[in-house]
């Protein structure tokens, strides 16, 4: 494996390479926790980091977190459980890395529409040489808005993703040059219509640049100068799906987390394009581009670096703003449901 930066692994948190040193099947509560931490690492819309995880005994509950939702730009929560579907596809991939097969119930409750998945460890398992290469993806795992090469894709990459899209019960459709040239024009305006909407301008620098709080959202230096936000270098493609309900888009996020690690194993840089999701009008275009055959849950674009350097790291919150090693008696989270959107899995 060759991750394209080798050296990103060592910005993360001793505890994820102290992961790499544990032997199989350590203590179930151990494990849980440990693959807790690595979902921390996650992408996520605008790096909210919209998910809680409640460490049990002998199981991991995931939460979608409302106070991070976007409000203008995700109203309904879907991007919210997008990055929490990527983030669960974290914790599946280091139990494997660890020696346990995960069992996994996803909207496992009904009426608590915020608990999104309960993870159980079904049995032990031998730990297989993919299994470490994916851990060790999502050390070199980032989010690359910088230039890349006009070079083609490789092929077996490319095939790769849609083996892992595949996987996680979703597709990847890539772009014929015509389609991503309309998808662009598409993307381009979608944010050009959200851009004249005071309060989204507003909720965007809350959340990137400048006014970022050292702990989530994205950075300044880590963002494309304007206007250089879409480029004609590279592949597009769209992750879709067979539904639009909420577990529909927590699976999706599973196969986002897959397509991105198997990115990374190949070195290609990955960037995630939302403004044609957060749209309505750009989603319906999206949907066209399918032939009406799947539900598109977000556009990426896909393309082998052009820039050399480390990127910067992006920010994470605190362990225990976003994992609880021990449960409350009983109850459901004090935030209210994501929406009503989310109230039939």
């Amino acid at each position: 494996m060759n991750l394209r930066s080798p050296a990103s692994a060592a910005r993360h948190s001793r505890a994820f390479r102290a992961l790499l040193d544990v032997s199989p099947s350590p203590d179930p509560g151990l494990a849980l926790a440990t693959a807790a931490l690595v979902a921390l690492h996650a992408p996520s819309i605008h790096n909210t980091q919209p998910w809680h995880w409640r460490v049990g005994v002998d199981s991991l509950e995931l939460f979608a977190d409302e106070r991070w939702r976007l409000q203008i730009a995700d109203p309904d929560g879907r991007l919210l459980i997008l990055s929490c579907g990527a983030a669960l596809h974290h914790v599946r991939v280091a139990l494997r890395a660890m020696g346990y097969l995960p069992a996994v119930q996803r909207f496992p409750e009904q009426g608590r529409p915020d608990l999104l998945a309960r993870v159980t460890l079904e049995r032990t398992i031998d730990v297989a040489p993919q299994a470490l290469d994916a851990l060790r993806a999502t050390l070199g795992r980032q989010t690359d808005r910088r230039s890349v090469d006009d070079k083609a894709v490789p092929a077996q990459a490319l095939d790769a993703m849609r083996q892992a899209a595949s996987s996680e019960g979703a597709w990847l459709h890539v772009l014929s040059r015509e389609q991503a040239r309309k998808i662009i024009a598409t993307a381009e305006h979608a944010e050009g219509v959200e851009v004249t909407d005071p309060k989204y301008r507003a909720e965007l620098d809350n959340w990137t640049g400048e006014s970022t709080n050292g702990t989530a959202g994205i950075p300044k230096g880590v963002l494309p100068p304007r206007g250089d936000e879409y480029q004609p270098t590279g592949s597009y493609a769209v992750l879709y799906g067979n539904g639009d309900r909420p577990s529909s888009w927590l699976r999706g996020g599973e196969a986002l987390s897959a397509i991105w690690l198997a990115a990374t194993s190949h070195s290609l840089a990955l960037r995630p394009i939302s403004s044609v999701i957060e749209v309505p009008a750009a989603r319906a275009v999206l949907h066209q581009v399918l032939s009406g055959m799947g539900c598109p849950y977000l556009l990426v674009r896909i393309g082998l670096p052009a820039e050399d350097g480390e990127l910067p790291g992006t920010p994470r919150r605190p362990v225990d703003e976003s994992i609880e090693l021990t449960p409350p008696p009983s109850g459901r989270s004090k935030d209210r449901p994501v929406t009503d959107w989310t109230a039939q899995p």
